[in-house]
């Protein structure tokens, strides 16, 4: 059942900014959000990425997010914890594909939300048109 339930939830991230929903996409983030591994050893907590996904949507800047090579690890009642490369597609056609641990949290009984992000490797690629689901 975990397995559905992180494929749902990367499913659930990819269409929220094919529909440019920045609602639908932050409710799926934990107010305790933090994302570990970036440049500078900088943090991004809620409000970093809220404020984020807000400039690239209203920009147009980011076109899609998809996912591919998704390795789960660790399972417990209301938490997962798995690997994936997301790759985010920039409205010129320029790609990053981001490999990251993701740890996502069953919150209010019943919503799954990202609580936690480490980045591992990152680099510019070719689009991909794989998606996890």
């Amino acid at each position: 059942m975990s397995e559905i339930t992180v494929r749902n939830w990367l499913n659930a991230m990819s269409e929220s900014i094919a529909r440019r929903d920045l609602a639908a996409h932050m409710a799926l983030v934990s107010r305790k959000v933090q994302v570990y591994g970036l440049p500078g050893d900088r943090v991004v907590d809620y409000d970093g990425w809220h404020q984020r996904r807000r400039n690239e949507l209203r920009r147009g800047l980011l076109a899609s997010l998809s996912y591919d090579d998704l390795a789960m690890r660790q399972i417990t009642l209301r938490r997962v914890v798995f690997n994936v490369n997301e790759t985010m597609t920039a409205a010129t056609g320029a790609c990053v594909i981001i490999n990251k641990d993701v740890i996502i949290e069953q919150e209010d009984g019943e919503h799954w939300r990202v609580v936690e992000e480490n980045i591992r490797h990152w680099e510019h690629g070719k689009q991909q048109t794989r998606n996890v689901g």
